[in-house]
């Protein structure tokens, strides 16, 4: 089953990114010269825990199966610079408000179908600073197990404080 199948029809929109993905926002970090990163959407086995430990980053991580819940912080962890992750899309609405209420910058992969569709999410970006990184072609994800035939959608990093414009284009691996 498709994926952006799979999560209309109410099936879980956990879904793993690969390390392709993960690559294409390691430049960016690096020239912001972030040290200490929160992936607060990610277990230990994450592609981001792995890559961005793998590349000399501070990485707290933590997930919902893991009682950590991205909403109930009260506030970054201590030292965390930037988030970085791959957050459930069916709650975009509520993780973007969160995202700018923590005023931390973030880089997060979201569908870009209907991402400015909603009035609230409308508003949030009308009225704070956003910036896309897009790749040429459409991310895969996995359903932990194997790559998925990548949805009818394009998926990019939407950022705040990471990229030098507001919209940069980029080179994905296979």
């Amino acid at each position: 089953m498709k994926l952006a199948n799979h999560i209309r029809k109410g099936g879980s929109d956990e879904w793993y990114t690969l390390p392709s993905s993960v690559e294409i926002i390691l430049p960016y970090l690096k020239k912001r010269g972030f040290l200490k990163v929160w992936c607060p959407f990610d277990t230990v086995n994450s592609e981001f825990v792995k890559i961005l430990k793998r590349e000399g980053y501070e990485v707290v991580h933590g997930h919902i199966q893991t009682g950590e819940d991205f909403f109930k912080y009260e506030e970054v962890p201590e030292g965390c610079e930037v988030i970085v992750s791959n957050p459930p899309f069916s709650l975009r609405d509520d993780i973007f408000e969160r995202v700018y209420k923590l005023n931390i910058p973030f880089a997060l992969i979201m569908n870009g179908n209907g991402l400015f569709d909603s009035k609230r999410r409308f508003e949030v970006f009308k009225n704070n600073n956003f910036e896309l990184l897009v790749p040429q072609g459409r991310m895969k994800f996995s359903d932990g197990v194997q790559a998925k035939t990548p949805p009818n959608y394009q998926s990019f990093y939407v950022c705040n404080g990471v990229l030098d414009k507001q919209i940069e284009f980029c080179y994905m691996s296979k």
